[in-house]
């Protein structure tokens, strides 16, 4: 009886055992092959539409603008491919980027090539061999913004607004400001010869290029007046500043005038920087604005403590742009300081970059700025509080050197020639178009101190002297910083 039940207990136990072990499907072969084939496939799959979307992600394009670019590959996998001569293919990709910005019709966006980008990244430091001038693309025109003052350029007459219409002989029509800037720059040494246009009129000048190292603050003091000279917005021109003022504020100075005349601007940073030294924390110094989305940029510090107690003067002229206009516009916000001297260029965009791998880079205009209280004074500019004038001699029109004036004659030029005679110490009796005997004389008492050829005509010989003279005088003679200094007494 008991062997039953242990039986009975063991089938029992043995059928829940096997009611509880794992179970085993079997499958056919050729099903499981045809399993593994479709879990590949969907995996492939999967992986190509993720990767196509990070791709598309990454672009940075939206729908419509990949459809627009599929027609920019197919056309450069044809002429790479399918041209009868072979193509340089990255020539080809850098054709494409340049025809691209070109379409901006942007004067200030442009792609370089790696050398190009050298170039720029010298300029931003201060130290680069050329002529000194800042140029701008507009309207099919490679004209200057501001020379650079002592450069070479400025010494030779350059102004701003002058059009570049050929360098050494060769005419730049159809050219980047790249391919410009490129063929006014060389060895130290040597010359270029510009020919501009100015008030519709052709002149040559001869500029001899030299290593320009930008010193981007200059201070000295005159009587009770400190007197900063900010030649352009580069690294570490807020740093130095600072330093002159507080050079300036040991030394007792309570006024100061920062000079920003053919001041081309340069890094905006350093313009909020340099703002901050005398706007206090948290205030707002710009609005940059895109769309219809504003950022505003305020001062990340507290104002410098030296500049607080300072009566502030900015001069300004047709040269001061870009940044040197975000700190003006700031300053005059706020009513920091007083504006003097003339108005500004009106540059009231702003323009980022992208390095490339290879080097390259695309300069390119991103968003425009406003002031802090929102003017916008791009085509405008900035008015000053009081207008000073450049003397009359200083916004002459260059005189054609390939005609030779004389007694007798009726036109403008013999009322420059006038004018600038006058402003270099000669009796040239009435201001006007006549050249008469008194002209005649002043003429020959010029050309006999500096020993020219006494003829009493106003020849090629004379014309190129009588310029260099009147250059000198505008960089030794600062008739507009005297008359700010009068004000200030």
């Amino acid at each position: 009886m008991v062997q039953n039940q242990n039986n009975e207990q063991s089938q029992n136990q043995e059928q829940k055992d096997l009611h509880n072990s794992p179970k085993i499907f079997k499958i056919k072969r050729w099903k499981f092959i045809i399993l593994l084939i479709a879990i590949i496939l969907i995996t492939v799959i999967l992986t190509v539409l993720s990767t196509i979307a990070i791709s598309h992600k990454m672009s940075g394009l939206d729908a419509d603008q990949r459809k627009s670019f599929k027609k920019v590959e197919s056309a450069y996998g044809t002429l790479a491919n399918d041209y009868y001569k072979h193509q340089n293919q990255d020539k080809l990709s850098e054709a494409a980027i340049d025809g691209m910005v070109k379409e901006l019709k942007d004067p200030y966006s442009q792609y370089m090539t790696k050398d190009e980008t050298k170039s720029f990244n010298e300029d931003v430091s201060g130290d680069f061999v050329g002529i000194g001038a800042e140029m701008q693309q507009r309207n099919h025109q490679i004209s200057v913004t501001s020379p650079m003052k002592g450069s070479p350029a400025e010494k030779a007459g350059l102004k701003p607004k002058d059009i570049v219409k050929k360098v050494n002989g060769k005419s730049i029509k159809g050219k980047s400001l790249t391919d410009v800037v490129k063929m006014v720059r060389g060895k130290e040494g040597t010359t270029v010869t510009l020919t501009i246009e100015r008030a519709h009129q052709e002149h040559t000048l001869k500029i001899k290029r030299d290593k320009i190292h930008v010193k981007s603050v200059e201070y000295k003091k005159e009587g009770n007046v400190g007197i900063f000279t900010i030649n352009k917005f580069q690294d570490n021109t807020a740093a130095e500043l600072k330093t002159g003022i507080k050079k300036a504020h040991s030394e007792g100075v309570k006024k100061i005038v920062l000079d920003l005349r053919n001041n081309p601007g340069g890094l905006l940073n350093e313009a909020v920087k340099m703002s901050n030294i005398f706007i206090d924390k948290n205030k707002p110094v710009v609005k940059l604005q895109k769309g219809n989305e504003t950022e505003v940029v305020r001062a990340p510090s507290d104002a410098l403590k030296e500049a607080k107690d300072m009566q502030v003067s900015i001069l300004v002229n047709e040269g001061s742009a870009s940044a040197s206009e975000v700190f003006t516009g700031a300053m005059k916000d706020y009513g920091k300081a007083k504006i003097y001297g003339e108005k500004t260029f009106g540059k009231g965009i702003v323009q980022t970059t992208k390095e490339y791998k290879d080097g390259s880079l695309l300069k390119y205009t991103e968003m425009k700025w406003l002031t802090p209280k929102g003017h916008y004074i791009h085509g405008k500019g900035i008015q000053p509080d009081v207008k000073i004038a450049a003397p009359k001699y200083q916004s002459l029109s260059m005189i054609p050197d390939d005609k030779i004036l004389k007694e007798g004659d009726n036109n403008k030029n013999v009322k420059s020639i006038k004018i600038g005679l006058k402003a270099l110490g000669y009796d040239t009796g009435e201001e006007n178009n006549d050249f008469d005997g008194t002209l005649k004389s002043a003429i020959e008492s010029f050309q006999k101190d500096n020993q020219l050829e006494v003829n009493g005509t106003f020849d090629k010989e004379t014309n190129h002297k009588f310029t260099e003279k009147l250059v000198d005088k505008s960089s030794k003679d600062d008739e507009v910083l005297k008359t700010l200094l009068k004000k200030l007494k």
